[in-house]
C-alpha cells in the first residue's frame, strides 16, 4: 500500500487530506484537531516510507493562498485596530523574537548541538519554512556540504512546535475556563440577536431622526415613522428620512439588541404597542451580488435616495446593525425595509443573486495573489553579501491585508464572497500541511533511531512552549487581550497554520485570526533574519 501511494503522489495527496480531514473531527475530551490532522497523516506516512513525498509547489501554493485569504478577510480590521493596540502587539512580537532567538543560542551551547543543525530546529520550533530555506542559502555560500543540516533540525523540531503551541493552546483554555463565545461577543466579533420595537418621542427631545443614535445613547438604527396628526392618532408609516425634525408624538420603528433598545427608549420617551404596517411597507432579505455595489459604503449608496433602508448587515453568522460607514461586500445579506412597490428595484440595484455569487470572479484573486508573490520575490539586500525576501508566505499576506483594507481600485473588487474566501483559506491550510508534513517526516522517523536527535527535538520543544506561553501571559495581563486572541498570536509568532486551523476550530469565532494576522508580518519577516543571525551567532 504504502510503495504504491509512493508510485501515484497524486493519490496519497487526496489519501492525506481526507484521512486528515477526517481523523479531525474527532473529539477526545472535547477537543479535536481540525484541519490541523492531516499535518501528522503526513508526517506518519512520510516517516513509514520516505518516498511519498510531494514536490515544494505544494506546499508553497497552499500556504500562499492560505495567508492570502486571510489577509483579505482580516485586512480592514487589521488597520482599524493598529492604531490602539496593534502597534504595541507588533513591538511585543519583536522583542519576544530575539528572546527567543537568545533561548536558543542558550540551549544550543548547553546541549553541545551542532550550529547548523541547531539553527534549522529554531527554525522548525518557530515553523518557519521561509527561515529555514534563508539558513540553507546562507550555508551553502560558506561552506555547502553542512547545507542538509539545517532541514534535518527543522524536520526534529517541527511536529513539537505544532504540539507544543496547541498543547499550550489547549490546556490553558481549560484551566482559565474560557469562554469563547462570551469572550469574542465582549470583543465585538458576536453580537446579540437583533429585535425591533416602536418608541414614541417625548417631551424635550429635540434634533432630527439622523440625531437618534446619538441621542439615544445606543447602537441602534431607524427604518420607519409614522407622523402625529391633527387628529390625534398618526399617519401611515413610511421610511424614516433621515432630516425629518423630532417632535412629540412621533413614532419610530428601532432597530438594536434589547440592551440597546432599552436604554435608546428610555432617552427617546416611551415605548409604544404599534406593530409594523406590512400593507405599504415591508422588510425582507437582499443579498449583495452586485460588483458595483461591493465596496461602496452605506453612506455612498444613499440607499434612502433609491427608496430604501438598510436596517441589518449580516455577514457570515453575524448580524449587526447597519451603519452608514459600513462597507458592502458581496455575499453580504442585508435586511431592507422599502415600500412593497419598490422592493424589485432594491433586488436589482443589489444584485440578491446566488447564481451570481457562485460564479466567483477569480481574476482579481488571482492578480492580487501574483502581486503577492512577487513582492516575495523580492531580495532585500543585508550586510555581508546576503539577502533576503519575504518568500511565498510573508508578500501575500502583506498584500492581501493591503487589498483587504482598500476592498477595491476603480471597479476592481479584491474582496471575494464570504464563503469563497472560507473555502480557499481550508483548501491552502490543507494542501500546505499535507505538503509540509511529508518533509517532515522521514527527519522525524530518524529522531525515534537516534537517541542524539531528542536533544534537538527537546531544544525545539522548549522553544516553542516558551513562546506560546509568553504570548498568552503577556496577552491577556500586559495587551489586555482575550485568550484565543493571546494563542492567535501565538500562532502567528510561528507563521503557523495548523495551529490556527486548530484554534479556529476549536473555539468557533475570529478571535485567533485577529491576533494572527495582527503578528504574522512582523513574525514573517523577523524569523527570516533572525534565522540567519543564529547561525552566524552559533558559528
Amino acid at each position: 500500500m504504502l510503495a504504491f501511494l509512493a508510485d501515484h503522489s497524486l493519490i496519497a495527496l487526496v489519501v492525506i487530506l481526507a484521512a486528515g480531514l477526517a481523523i479531525g473531527r474527532l473529539r477526545i475530551f472535547g477537543m479535536s484537531l481540525g484541519a490541523a490532522a492531516i499535518l501528522f497523516v503526513a508526517i506518519l506516512l512520510s516517516a513509514l516510507d520516505s518516498h511519498i513525498t510531494f514536490p515544494p509547489l505544494i506546499y508553497q501554493l497552499g500556504l500562499a493562498l492560505f495567508v492570502y485569504s486571510i489577509g483579505l478577510a482580516a485586512g480592514r480590521e487589521f488597520f482599524a485596530s493598529f492604531v490602539s493596540k496593534g502597534w504595541r502587539v507588533n513591538v511585543f512580537g519583536g522583542v519576544m523574537l530575539l528572546v527567543l532567538m537568545a533561548l536558543a543560542a542558550g540551549l544550543a551551547k548547553l546541549f553541545g548541538l551542532d550550529p547548523t543543525t541547531a539553527s534549522g530546529t529554531f527554525a522548525g520550533s518557530l515553523t518557519t519554512t521561509p527561515g529555514m530555506a534563508a539558513i540553507v542559502e546562507l550555508i551553502k555560500g560558506t561552506n555547502p556540504d553542512l547545507a542538509a543540516h539545517p532541514v534535518v533540525g527543522y524536520s526534529l523540531a517541527y511536529p513539537g512546535g505544532v504540539l507544543g503551541a496547541i498543547a499550550v493552546a489547549a490546556i490553558g483554555a481549560g484551566i482559565l475556563k474560557v469562554n469563547h463565545i462570551e469572550d469574542a461577543t465582549r470583543e465585538g466579533l458576536i453580537h446579540s440577536r437583533l429585535r425591533w420595537r416602536t418608541v414614541e418621542i417625548g417631551e424635550g427631545v429635540s434634533g432630527h431622526i439622523s440625531d437618534v443614535p446619538r441621542i439615544a445613547q445606543a447602537d441602534i438604527i431607524v427604518t420607519r415613522m409614522s407622523l402625529p396628526d391633527e387628529h390625534g392618532g398618526h399617519a401611515p408609516q413610511e421610511l424614516a428620512v433621515p432630516n425629518t425634525p423630532l417632535t412629540p408624538g412621533l413614532l419610530l420603528v428601532i432597530h438594536g439588541t434589547e440592551a440597546d433598545l432599552d436604554t435608546a427608549i428610555s432617552h427617546l420617551g416611551a415605548p409604544a404597542a404599534v406593530d409594523v404596517d406590512m400593507l405599504e411597507m415591508s422588510y425582507g432579505r437582499v443579498i449583495v451580488s452586485n460588483p458595483a455595489v461591493a465596496g461602496r459604503t452605506i453612506r455612498d449608496l444613499d440607499p434612502i435616495s433609491h427608496g430604501f433602508i438598510i436596517a441589518r448587515l449580516r455577514r457570515g453568522d453575524e448580524e449587526v446593525v447597519a451603519h452608514e460607514s459600513d462597507m458592502l461586500e458581496l455575499s453580504d445579506s442585508l435586511r431592507v425595509v422599502a415600500p412593497k412597490e419598490q422592493f424589485p428595484a432594491v433586488r436589482r440595484l443589489l444584485g440578491d443573486s446566488e447564481n451570481s455569487l457562485a460564479n466567483v470572479d477569480l481574476l482579481p484573486f488571482a492578480i492580487g495573489l501574483l502581486l503577492g508573490l512577487l513582492l516575495g520575490a523580492i531580495p532585500i539586500p543585508l550586510p555581508g553579501g546576503t539577502s533576503l525576501s519575504l518568500g511565498f508566505g510573508g508578500g501575500p499576506i502583506v498584500v492581501g491585508l493591503l487589498f483587504g483594507a482598500f476592498s477595491h481600485t476603480g471597479p476592481v473588487q479584491w474582496h471575494l464572497p464570504y464563503h469563497a474566501n472560507r473555502v480557499f483559506t481550508t483548501f491552502g491550510l490543507a494542501l500546505f500541511l499535507a505538503g509540509v508534513g511529508t518533509v517532515a517526516g522521514p527527519g522525524f522517523r530518524n529522531a525515534m533511531t537516534d537517541p542524539a536527535s531528542l536533544k534537538y527535538i527537546a531544544m525545539g520543544f522548549i522553544i516553542t512552549v516558551t513562546s506560546a506561553l509568553a504570548c498568552g501571559v503577556v496577552g491577556m495581563t500586559v495587551l489586555k487581550l482575550r485568550w484565543d486572541e493571546s494563542m492567535g498570536m501565538a500562532a502567528g509568532m510561528t507563521t503557523n497554520p495548523a495551529v490556527l486551523g486548530y484554534l479556529n476550530n476549536q473555539t468557533g469565532t475570529e478571535l485567533a485570526a485577529r491576533g494572527y494576522a495582527t503578528v504574522y508580518p512582523i513574525a514573517m519577516i523577523g524569523k527570516i533574519l533572525l534565522c540567519q543571525a543564529l547561525v552566524v551567532l552559533l558559528m
